[in-house]
């Protein structure tokens, strides 16, 4: 990495989507390079070579603010006197080639922006209009943070383009079953009712009722004024000749060339980002006018994404590189193709037949991948749970073989432990497991109307022993939430449900897929940063607040509302929170600190005040008095 020359905190304003904003930034200023951070310890989210720079001039929008002019975007820093602005502009212009960069010419194919006068977005892609037309997202929500809705759009369009691509399906509330064809919480708990036939519960909706997804069309229950209010931010939006799979706001995936061999250390930044756009409207220099950004927030929107994507491309390939000379990196079950991901499977499970060992008692569910029964160990004569399955079915069984392989390695009393598992024939898979009659942690909550904070203690300090077991092996759950926490008649806690669980390998210490649930997701997971295993702790977080109040933050707004929210309010607000004790309300605050940094792990949580209220496992034991109603 070169070397600092000059770092320090400054007030930024940019052209594009955040043309009237201005932002507290850490500026680093390289040789070559100036990179602006969220704060001293920030990923970089703006990137400005040096010899891009056409002039840098004192301006006079602030008191002590001065103007960068570079190829495609202008720059306006503000400092708190004149030393340190003129400190700035020395060191900044004495490294940069001043006159000798031309003009770039673009062409855009989507011209993505906010129009503040108007409070309309302008190029949206057809089905993020759609999206936005059938939410609850209004035009002063779009005004207050349009980048945020932007953000949204993005993330739902993508993870419903991922599912249509994997499962021929864009219903995005139906991909739990799908993504995991393991998931047990809804049927861990007596056989006391009628054996139903339904689908599993989905991940990306809650058990409990919610909102409907966004549609086509606004529901008939809205109001008058909330439909003026979305026609309001969509009236000037032209259709796009891009097609409803378009996932990103500037990028064609299909008409866009893709450069060829490796992002290399050498491979000049410009000359990457040159080849991901085509270019068809021209943004002379000399036309520069720093208050009229509707023209080129597209581009500038895209080069950011550009830059972003492709230092982290870079730091990837480092890492993936260092490793390498090490050992062998195996391979990865998604890139198998079916045979090897068969041969893996039957390498797993089990020979002989499962009926020589269990005995089905009762089926207790059904879905699309297979049956759940209650069965009784013929070695033991315990319960287990078995989830039976036609592999042929399945649309990716590589999901099916992480799961039983996370399980396998994952042994833990606070975890669902996976007992045994058996290929019959070519197709029927059975999967065996530990038996949790109590069912799941939203039955407790939705039964019983308050929990003790002892009660809430317990079960988070028994979560939290699991998730510290899981990080310790670098897997991050991604799905923590109370229908994936069951209980056992003892009071025993478990986490369950490993269909999203993800292993974070040397070459990738973070993820930035958009995996788990919407209500309990991370903000930086809605907002598409890489993340680590604190998302775990932020959903932990989330599952303590429902059961203090029943149910999650933002339940009752539907969905991309939802994740607005997230993306810009950060920590959520409790309704009453005079009534919960200082050590709850702190445990609570170092759970869901936005900034990752200053939120707690695993490690640090386990030694909490609020944890040491807990009390044995039997206080939990009459949350489930309940179940005895059932019968």
């Amino acid at each position: 990495m070169p070397d600092i020359i000059k770092e320090g905190y400054i007030s930024l304003k940019e052209e594009g989507l955040r043309a009237w904003i201005w932002s507290k930034r850490y500026c680093v200023l390289r040789d070559q390079s100036l990179t602006f951070h969220r704060n001293e310890a920030g990923q970089c989210i703006g990137l400005l070579f040096l010899k891009e720079i056409g002039s840098v001039t004192r301006v006079d929008l602030k008191p002590y603010c001065f103007e960068i002019t570079a190829k495609d975007k202008t720059y306006f820093i503000a400092c708190k006197s004149d030393e340190e602005l003129y400190s700035w502009m020395d060191e900044i212009y004495n490294r940069s080639s001043v006159g000798t960069s031309g003009p770039t010419n673009f062409v855009h194919k989507v011209h993505v922006g906010f129009d503040p006068i108007t409070g309309a977005f302008t190029g949206l892609p057809d089905q993020w209009t759609r999206l936005l037309k059938g939410s609850a997202i209004t035009a002063e929500d779009a005004a207050k943070n349009p980048q945020a809705v932007l953000d949204v759009l993005e993330f739902y369009a993508e993870q419903t383009k991922r599912e249509e691509e994997e499962y021929g399906t864009s219903e995005l509330q139906g991909a739990v079953e799908r993504m995991s064809g393991l998931n047990w919480a809804k049927y861990m708990q007596e056989e006391k009712s009628p054996i139903p036939t339904v689908k599993l519960p989905p991940k990306m909706v809650p058990t409990r009722p919610a909102p409907p997804p966004p549609h086509a069309s606004v529901s008939t229950s809205s109001t008058s004024s909330d439909k003026k209010s979305k026609d309001q931010v969509l009236q000037n939006s032209p259709k796009s000749n891009v097609s409803d799979n378009y996932t990103l706001p500037s990028r064609d995936r299909h008409d866009v060339p893709i450069p060829s061999g490796k992002i290399t250390q050498d491979t000049p930044l410009d000359q990457l980002l040159e080849s991901k756009l085509h270019l068809d409207k021209k943004i002379p220099n000399n036309d520069h006018n720093k208050y009229n950004h509707h023209q080129k927030d597209a581009i500038d929107m895209e080069r950011e994404r550009e830059r972003e994507r492709i230092l982290r491309e870079r730091e990837r390939e480092k890492a993936a590189a260092q490793v390498s000379s090490k050992k062998k990196v195996e391979q990865r079950i998604s890139t198998m193709t079916e045979a090897q991901i068969m041969e893996k499977l039957r390498s797993v499970v089990s020979k002989g037949d499962p009926n020589d060992c269990y005995k089905k008692v009762k089926r207790v569910g059904q879905g699309a991948s297979g049956s759940v029964f209650v069965a009784v160990s013929l070695a033991t004569n315990t319960k287990v749970a078995v989830k039976q399955m036609d592999l042929s079915t399945q649309p990716r069984k590589e999901l099916i073989v992480n799961e039983i392989l996370v399980m396998k390695e994952s042994q833990h009393p606070n975890i669902v432990n996976y007992l045994d598992s058996f290929l019959v024939g070519n197709n029927d898979l059975w999967v065996v497991m530990e038996y949790m009659e109590g069912g799941a942690l939203t039955d407790v909550i939705d039964n019983n109307s308050t929990m003790t904070e002892q009660q809430i203690a317990t079960v988070c300090l028994e979560t939290i022993h699991g998730l510290h077991h899981l990080h310790s092996q670098n897997i991050i759950h991604r799905d923590i939430k109370s229908d994936n926490i069951l209980l056992n008649s003892q009071g025993h806690v478990k986490i369950s449900d490993f269909g999203f669980c993800a292993k974070l390998t040397d070459q990738k210490r973070k993820r930035a897929t958009m995996i788990g649930t919407p209500y309990w997701m991370a903000p930086e997971v809605v907002k598409q940063k890489e993340y680590g295993a604190k998302v775990d702790i932020w959903s932990l977080g989330i599952m303590a607040i429902e059961m203090i109040e029943n149910e999650p933050p933002y339940l009752d707004e539907e969905p991309l509302k939802a994740l607005y929210l997230i993306a810009t309010n950060g920590t959520p607000t409790l309704r009453h929170p005079e009534r919960l004790s200082t050590e709850l309300k702190s445990f609570l605050a170092v759970c869901l600190c936005v900034d990752v940094r200053s939120r707690a792990n695993s490690a640090e949580l386990l030694n909490h005040e609020f944890l040491k209220k807990a009390g044995p496992l039997e206080i939990l034991a009459p949350l489930l008095k309940f179940r005895a109603k059932q019968t």
